[in-house]
This record gives C-alpha cells, sequence and structure tokens, in this order.
C-alpha cells in the first residue's frame, strides 16, 4: 500500500502526540523531510496543542469503588441470610407425639423477645447496605 500525502496528513496529530507506532512514525518522518508544507502543518499542531485534560477517575479510584461494590454486595448477603435465620429461630418448632412444640415461643419468650430484637437490627442494616447499593446504582 502506498502512503500518501494525505493518510500522513491525517496521522501527524497521533505522531505529534507521541502515540503513532514506529513503523507510522518512520513513515510520517520520511514525509516530513520532503515536505515542508506537513512540516509547517506539525509546528503549528504542536503549537496549538493544549494540555491534555486531566483524568477525573484515576484507576486506583475504580479500583477502590470496586472493591467498595463487593464489600457492600457480600455484607448485604450475610446481612439477609441473617436477618431470615434469626427471624425465623422465635418461629421453629418440632413436631412429635405430642403434636406441633414451638421451641422458643412458648418455652423461653424471653429469648424469643431478644431474637425479633436482633433480628429486626439486621433488617435495618440490611436496608441501610441495600439503599447504599442503590445509590451507586447497583
Amino acid at each position: 500500500m502506498n502512503v500518501t500525502r494525505e493518510i500522513v496528513k491525517d496521522l501527524l496529530p497521533l505522531y505529534a502526540a507521541g502515540e503513532a507506532s514506529p513503523e507510522t512514525r518512520a513513515a510520517v518522518e520520511e514525509w516530513l523531510r520532503t515536505d515542508p508544507e506537513l512540516a509547517r502543518l506539525l509546528a503549528a499542531l504542536r503549537d496549538d496543542a493544549a494540555p491534555l485534560p486531566v483524568p477525573l477517575a484515576t484507576p486506583s479510584a475504580g479500583q477502590t469503588t470496586l472493591a467498595t461494590t463487593k464489600s457492600l454486595l457480600r455484607r448485604r448477603t450475610w446481612l439477609l441470610a441473617s436477618a431470615l435465620f434469626v427471624t425465623g429461630l422465635p418461629f421453629s418448632f418440632v413436631a412429635g407425639d405430642e403434636g406441633l412444640r414451638f421451641l422458643m415461643i412458648r418455652d423461653a419468650p424471653g429469648i424469643s423477645t431478644v431474637c425479633l430484637t436482633v433480628a429486626l437490627a439486621l433488617w435495618v442494616a440490611f436496608g441501610v447496605v441495600a439503599r447504599r447499593l442503590r445509590v451507586t446504582g447497583l
């Protein structure tokens, strides 16, 4: 393939930014030696080049966000499992010869109250974590 002047003209911004491959750089430099108008165009590109904008998010910020999201998802899963277990614990029963026998509500109402209080706290914590995830867009 022949490299035409128009192709080199299209490659000048890439060359000026220092992002061209070695083969492209060699082709552009060969044309710059023979074509003074292209050399002036390159000089104008370099003079007019504005400083590159600073990226808003660094890779480490993205990694931090990902780690935070993973942590919130893990916490939400454990809170849901724990809340379901502790909520159901006072209502557990055993089927025997005498029929159904509730383990905690009838036999230990104090422990049942503590379990339901802990369950309420777990459900509130679950709601807070779920809301934080919803705010981040998950």
